[in-house]
């Protein structure tokens, strides 16, 4: 398993921080969500091939790159344009920098009953990915189709070719009480998997060794069944916690990415091969 980080959950505002904090971490891949302010790939070609070239020259390789698609109501008229526009320009982009994965969402959910078309446009999804030369992962989100892995799953059994970012963090957000069962249904259709940690008691994002994550545990299951993706760091708090170390003039979110990356190096030292 190979160890990744989204540059804006080390640094929000500042690219040039980010990837040098990351470099000093010994990490070698970066995931890109955001960079100059905006979701990618919505950026222009001069400041994504901006983005690139500071990759490079720090060193760095792409693991995955996150457009947020579909993260809307299927009858929104950006559907279209994710599929038409967005889809095609991430694909090409994360191709340029040497990536195939690109992640997706499964639509917001807001009627009682799985509308038939959210299967149909994931199958369009997929076949837009893979013309282009990438491979698409569904991620499990809380308030979309798919909120839990085991929705997830269903959904991606039902399209060829599409594949599970398995985010437990996410899963204990919409309600996952059982993220052993959860992995057990899903461990087959696993490509990319997101690490952070959720805390039920107060409703928030919570650092990898507090939360309901045992991420202990998730991570013998994936050793146990040879995953060799990458695990990617998305600490999405920066809220101060007791006992993290802020040292060296890093700011909380820093910190934390920081407490998060060695909390993962320790299980991972730790956890049978």
């Amino acid at each position: 398993m190979r160890i990744a980080a989204f540059t804006d959950e080390v640094n929000r505002q500042d690219l040039p921080r980010a990837l040098s904090l990351l470099v000093d971490w010994g990490i070698g891949h970066v995931e890109i969500r955001s960079a100059f302010g905006t979701r990618f790939p919505r950026q222009s070609d001069a400041e994504l091939d901006e983005l690139g070239r500071r990759i490079r020259d720090h060193g760095l390789e792409v693991s995955g790159v996150s457009p947020g698609l579909f993260k809307c109501d299927i009858r929104a008229s950006e559907v279209d344009e994710a599929l038409s526009e967005l889809l095609p320009r991430s694909c090409e982009w994360a191709l340029k920098w040497g990536c195939d994965l690109v992640s997706c969402f499964a639509f917001l959910r807001n009627t009682t009953e799985l509308p038939a078309r959210v299967v149909d446009c994931l199958g369009d999804m997929t076949r837009v990915a893979f013309a282009a030369g990438c491979r698409l992962v569904l991620e499990n989100e809380a308030g979309c189709w798919g909120n839990t892995g085991t929705e997830a799953t269903r959904l991606v059994r039902q399209v060829e070719g599409l594949r599970l970012c398995w985010d437990p963090g996410n899963a204990a957000r919409a309600g996952a009480e059982d993220l052993v069962t959860e992995y057990s249904g899903l461990c087959d259709v696993t490509e990319h998997v997101h690490v952070k940690n959720f805390d039920s008691a107060s409703n928030s994002w919570s650092l990898i060794d507090r939360g309901v994550v045992s991420w202990k545990q998730q991570l013998g299951l994936l050793a146990a069944d040879s995953y060799s993706g990458f695990l990617v760091i998305e600490t999405h708090t920066n809220a101060p916690f007791p006992n993290v170390d802020a040292g060296d003039g890093l700011s909380t979110l820093e910190a934390n990415s920081l407490h998060n990356l060695h909390g993962l190096r320790q299980l991972l030292a730790s956890s049978p091969s």
